[in-house]
């Protein structure tokens, strides 16, 4: 069973030519059922039947789309502060 924090992809998100969607689980739910959240902070519900662990490659994508989220936040958070000029 899928536990928190374990990087899956869900099937039920794809949509040809588009590919599932990979994320990470936040929550079980008593009925299997788990919440997971994308990079951006997007939620939803999944079904155990329609997850697969995510390989090493996805989950380097998730990682490297999350710490390019985080740098541009910081530099935004930066730049209100005025720390940065532009």
């Amino acid at each position: 069973m899928p536990q928190r924090g374990d990087y899956v992809v869900d099937h039920s998100t794809a949509v040809p030519p588009a590919l599932p969607w990979v994320g990470r689980i936040r929550q079980t739910h008593r009925d299997g059922t788990v919440l997971l959240i994308t990079p951006t902070g997007y939620a939803w519900t999944a079904a155990p039947g329609n997850l697969r662990p995510a390989t090493d490659g996805e989950r380097a994508a998730y990682d490297a789309q999350v710490r390019g989220i985080r740098r541009e936040r910081d530099a935004l958070y930066a730049q209100l502060r005025g720390g940065v000029r532009s």
